[in-house]
């Protein structure tokens, strides 16, 4: 069972969600190049959080189905007046359209009108340049494998190969 999460400039990354999800926000942080400093969380290509960090017990394959593909996103919490800021840390404007900032910026409204039942104002930002994203050094399709060598994103690692041909 894998995961596959899109950040940088169209740049993927393959997990194995088998884990409780704050292990696997740390790995992705770790293999994404974020810095230690940021929060992430996780949506569907439609812009739909999946709130992994509010479920740290949890294994994330609960929450996340097996071949999904994901984007990363940068989680900035405020204030109880203003509440949370998210921000795609993908450069892909095939993906991150208006349309998906505009379910992104739904999910946080609903969730806080059945917390509170008040809402509070959302600030949903387009993505942004790797230092304010949190995005370390150029990373543009590199992998690592299972043997700990750097693959670019376009190789199929062994398993990858096998499963194809076992179709």
């Amino acid at each position: 069972m894998f995961i596959t999460v899109r950040f940088g400039d169209g740049e993927e990354s393959i997990f194995n969600p088998n884990c409780r999800t704050n292990i696997l926000l740390e790995d992705i942080k770790r293999r994404c190049n974020c810095t230690k400093d940021v929060t992430v969380d996780l949506s569907d290509e439609s812009g739909n959080l999946k709130y992994l960090a509010n479920h740290p017990m949890s294994y994330a394959t609960e929450i996340l189905k097996e071949r999904e593909s994901f984007v990363l996103i940068r989680v900035e919490k405020k204030g109880e007046t203003e509440g949370d800021s998210y921000t795609p840390m993908l450069n892909d404007l095939i993906i991150v359209t208006p349309e998906f900032l505009e379910r992104l910026s739904r999910c946080e409204s609903d969730s806080l009108n059945a917390k509170n039942s008040v809402a509070r104002p959302v600030r949903i930002n387009s993505p942004l340049t790797r230092k304010q994203t949190g995005l370390q050094g150029k990373t543009k399709g590199s992998l690592m494998s299972s043997t700990g060598r750097n693959k670019t994103s376009r190789e199929k690692t062994p398993g990858q190969k096998r499963n194809k041909e076992s179709r």
